[in-house]
């Protein structure tokens, strides 16, 4: 099984929630009961049953169901967020000073 994680707040300085994907399952046929009763749902569980029809030769078409929950992000992925953020910042920040000193020999002699 695959977590992939979107952050409800990424630009928090506190811990915020992630989403995961709890479960994925893609199949032919129309999903029943049966496909997911062996989960512990949580009541704030989101749900998603679909059909995708691809429209190509890659032979994907069928039903899809996912199911996502919300949860506090752990010690660790805080950690990791704050680092990337603080990264990405500093990396930003860079980035705009050197357009600032490129501008400023460009506009110097007017």
């Amino acid at each position: 099984m695959s977590f992939r994680t979107d952050y409800k707040d990424y630009g928090s300085a506190e811990k915020t929630l992630i989403k995961k994907e709890v479960f994925w399952k893609h199949q032919d046929n129309q999903p029943t009961w049966n496909d997911i009763k062996h989960i512990e749902f949580q009541d704030d569980d989101k749900i998603v049953i679909a059909y995708e029809d691809c429209n190509d030769d890659s032979n994907t078409d069928g039903w899809y169901i996912s199911i996502n929950r919300w949860e506090e992000e752990t010690d660790k992925q805080f950690a990791e967020r704050i680092e990337d953020r603080e990264r990405d910042t500093k990396w930003a920040k860079e980035r705009r000073y050197e357009s600032y000193l490129r501008l400023k020999i460009e506009f110097e002699n007017e």
